[in-house]
């Protein structure tokens, strides 16, 4: 299925259609997301199944994080700084129902891993961090590469550099 992106702020987007199950995320998309997006708090971009429309298929917010050093794995933290390395972390993943079981929240992934790319090329990006909601949020980052951090059993990382290789 192709997708076309683009960023919360085109007000041609229907967002308060949207529904992915999660009230949570659905409150997000629908109150917060453009405000967040205006204040620099993070940036939202939403999947389209068309251009030009209207219907929300799904959605990702990013913004830029530091990862605490005693977080990684120990055989990631060799030759690492002591301190906290920088990182972008994808706040908010999610893909309305209708669209859900058909490779939607991959895409949108893979999307957000392609910007985590152009942004290391200007800023300094260790690695993609994730918060998964739940367990089954948890398998679906375990599944494209994410790795746990020591601190938090669904708090997830993935390295630039693994990133690079997966979108070559």
């Amino acid at each position: 299925m192709e997708l076309f992106f683009c960023s919360i702020e085109d007000n041609r987007i229907k967002r308060e259609a949207f529904d992915c199950g999660v009230p949570e995320l659905n409150e997000y998309i629908k109150k917060y997301a453009k405000q967040n997006d205006k204040r620099g708090i993070s940036k939202t971009f939403v999947a389209i199944p068309e251009v030009g429309s209207p219907d929300v298929a799904g959605y990702y917010s990013v913004s830029m994080a530091e990862i605490q050093r005693e977080s990684l794995p120990e055989n990631y933290r060799r030759g690492l700084p002591r301190y906290p390395v920088p990182g972008m972390r994808i706040g908010k993943l999610a893909v309305d129902r209708s669209m859900q079981g058909r490779g939607v929240g991959g895409e949108l992934l893979m999307e957000s891993f392609r910007k985590a790319v152009r942004f290391s090329s200007e800023v300094g990006i260790f690695a993609v961090t994730v918060d998964a909601k739940n367990q089954q949020a948890k398998q679906f980052y375990l599944k494209y590469g994410f790795i746990p951090l020591e601190d938090d059993e669904l708090s997830l990382f993935i390295p630039i550099a693994t990133i690079i290789k997966v979108l070559e």
